[in-house]
């Protein structure tokens, strides 16, 4: 059985790469383009890891990870911020499993993420 990602980005065309690169790798990849409804998503799907934005319309990265960490159903999911925001320091603190800076290239992604589940 495929590892399974969820990505929470905002911008539509990053996160179609960002599932291009990881199902290249056999990943089961869902996107989410939305903070408001994530926390269900993330239980509903039961990621092996989940990628997360800072910024979004509607939400803020930061918070959504205390939400994730805050239920028994999602506290061991490891999470990696993928951002424009240079906070790396404040995302590990809150307990990022990694961060990466946009923008990214195609290895550094993947080996982030393969490294986090290995």
């Amino acid at each position: 059985m495929s590892r399974k990602i969820l990505i929470l980005e905002d911008d539509e065309a990053t996160a179609e790469l960002m599932k291009f690169y990881l199902e290249e790798e056999g990943f089961q990849v869902k996107i989410s383009l939305r903070g408001k409804c994530f926390l269900s998503k993330a239980v509903e799907f039961q990621p092996d890891l989940i990628t997360l934005d800072v910024l979004l319309p509607d939400a803020n990265g930061f918070s959504i990870l205390e939400k994730l960490q805050e239920d028994e159903r999602t506290k061991n999911i490891p999470v990696i911020f993928v951002t424009v925001r240079e906070e790396k320091e404040k995302g590990i603190k809150m307990g990022a499993s990694g961060y990466i800076i946009k923008p990214f290239n195609e290895g550094e992604l993947k080996g982030t993420i393969k490294s986090i589940l290995n």
